[in-house]
Order: C-alpha cells, then sequence, then structure tokens
C-alpha cells in the first residue's frame, strides 16, 4: 500500500522542529470541521499505539464537559527525517543533543485522527493522554523537565460546516484509484530490545569494536507453525550521528536461536547503542524473546566486559499480524 504524505503533513520548518522530538501544540490543519481528519505531533514515546492512548476535545465554550474522541483515531505511527537531511549530519549540533534526550534516533510520533461529527464550533483544546513511557534521557540537560504530551494542550479551532474524512486516494500504477489505509504505517509486531539508558556507576565508559547478542526466539509462521529466517526481520536504530561508530550489523538464525552482531571498524560502539526490534514476518511471538548471552569485544577482538543481560530490556508490540 502506498500512501501520499502530501495530504497528511506540514511545512519544512514545523517538521524540523518536530523531529527534535518535542510536542507540537497545534495540529495539522489548526481549523477543522467535525468530521475532518487531521494530524497531531505527539512526542517520541516508544510503544505509543491505539490500544495504550485517548483522546479528548474541550470547547473553550463548555471547559466542564470534554467530550472524548479516541475513537477517531486512525493510526499512530512515527515520522522520521530523510536520512540524507541536515538532521542526520554530524556537524549539526542539534543531532547528538536530540539523541541525548530521546535515547533513540530522530523521529516524531504522528496520530492521525477522525474528528466526530457534533463538536461545538470555536476554539477549543486537544488532549492526548497516553501511557507509553517517556523517553528516558541521557543527560538531564539545561531546560527542566521533558515534554510530555499527557500535560501539553494542543490548540484546535472548530469551524461551521461538516466534513469528511480523508480517503488518501492515490493513482496506482496500472491505473486505478485507492484509498489509503494509514494502519500500513502503524509499527507491526515486534520485539523491541533495548540497552542500558544510564551509566550511574561509570562502568561502560570504555567503547566496543562489537556487540554480540543471542536470543531464544519464541516465533511461529501463522501458517505453518514453524520458523525460518523469512519470518525475521531485525531493525536497529542509527544513531551513528550522535556516536559515529560507523556502526554495521548483521544477524543469523539456527533453528530458535538468534543471533544479532553489531560491528565498529573504528571501536566506538557505545554501550547505549545497540537498540533494536526484531520483526515478525508473516509471524507471530508465543512469548517475549529472552536474551541468551551478550558478549562484548574491543577493535582488536578481544573480550571485555559491558552491561549484562539483565541491563537490557525486550518486549513484544505492535500491531498483531494479519
Amino acid at each position: 500500500m502506498r500512501i501520499c504524505l502530501k495530504h497528511l503533513f506540514m511545512t519544512a520548518p514545523l517538521l524540523m522542529a518536530m523531529l527534535t522530538g518535542c510536542v507540537a501544540i497545534q495540529p495539522f490543519a489548526n481549523y477543522a470541521r467535525p468530521g475532518d481528519t487531521i494530524t497531531l505531533a505527539v512526542g517520541p514515546q516508544d510503544t505509543m499505539s491505539k490500544s495504550n492512548t485517548k483522546v479528548w476535545f474541550t470547547s473553550d465554550a463548555n471547559t466542564a464537559n470534554p467530550v472524548e474522541i479516541t475513537s477517531g483515531i486512525q493510526a499512530i505511527f512515527r515520522l522520521y527525517a530523510d536520512k540524507g537531511s541536515r538532521l542526520y549530519s554530524p556537524n549539526n549540533s542539534a543531532a547528538d543533543t536530540n539523541f541525548r534526550y530521546l535515547h533513540h534516533e530522530e523521529w516524531q510520533t504522528i496520530i492521525a485522527l477522525n474528528l466526530p461529527q457534533g463538536l461545538l464550533t470555536g476554539p477549543g483544546t486537544i488532549q492526548v493522554q497516553t501511557t507509553a513511557p517517556q523517553p528516558t534521557p541521557l543527560e538531564s540537560g539545561n531546560y527542566g523537565a521533558y515534554p510530555d504530551v499527557n500535560t501539553v494542550p494542543i490548540r484546535i479551532e472548530i469551524l461551521p460546516g461538516t466534513g469528511l474524512p480523508n480517503p488518501l486516494q492515490y493513482k496506482t500504477t496500472f491505473g486505478g484509484t485507492l484509498n489509503g489505509n494509514l494502519s500500513d504505517l502503524a509499527a507491526a509486531r515486534q520485539a523491541l530490545v533495548k540497552p542500558p539508558v544510564k551509566d550511574s556507576l561509570s562502568l561502560w565508559t570504555a567503547t566496543y569494536g562489537a556487540v554480540e547478542l543471542k536470543f531464544n526466539l519464541p516465533l511461529a509462521d501463522i501458517a505453518t507453525g514453524t520458523l525460518t529466517e523469512n519470518n525475521v526481520r531485525v531493525v536497529a536504530q542509527d544513531v551513528t550521528t550522535y556516536t559515529r561508530s560507523k556502526l554495521q550489523m548483521t544477524w543469523s538464525l539456527s533453528g530458535n536461536t538468534l543471533t544479532v552482531l553489531f560491528i565498529s571498524a573504528n571501536g566506538k560502539i557505545q554501550y547505549y547503542e545497540p537498540r533494536f526490534s526484531i520483526m515478525a514476518d508473516s509471524a507471530d511471538f508465543t512469548a517475549t524473546p529472552t536474551i541468551l548471552s551478550v558478549r562484548y569485544f574491543d577493535v582488536n577482538g578481544t573480550a571485555v566486559t559491558g552491561p549484562a543481560v539483565t541491563d537490557y530490556s525486550v518486549s513484544v508490540t505492535g500491531l498483531a499480524p494479519y
């Protein structure tokens, strides 16, 4: 499925501000009729989804009675900058600042929302509430607490009239016209592997030439019940703009044992860098994967110490396969 994103998003300056991880205080568009489709840029929370997020609208004319509009959520997905953009340039000082706050590469969570009929016209506020965890910053920074979407009001004005949800139609290569399905942009089923964020005891000050993780992978093909490499993808984050590690990743599967290997030719892998997702393709997890071992090597291939298995976390998230 192909989506023409020009139907969804906004001007480049606003996008750059959003991709720094901040919560936008205005939707796109700022004005909408009941029934129209809008988008909200709501921050960099991990695992934010329709199942853990609610949305309300409160009219300035009736502040005592917020209206829940959660049922209008069409999809929640991530918006990434182009890897060739300035946001990924090592010469952009904002790039490493953003990572120190976010602890993941630069993306912004987008909510596509159909407004319901019957909303009061005039100015009002959209409030998003989610139980998805806030990012844990590597550094506290100089600007106080990180913006939390749960506490940020998003202003909008409801116009008179009756709107319609945007079908996001697009022309296909065979000459037809189809409606877009925004759920195809949402995160699919995956096991998110996260290394530790903090090194409060300064135990892992050295960098690494390689990091190897082994997993027991309780994953089965939906149709056959077996597991092959066709059911697995490993997607690693890219924070090399910040770490300058020139990180490369490869993986292999033997039975239900998955091995993921990170390599840095200049020996600059940081302890917090091996963050990745194990994607389930035409398959689903029967349990949460477990880390069997993790090994660290310096640039010469000599085994060295690093964070333990228990310092990592693994969680299953994303839409169920269909």
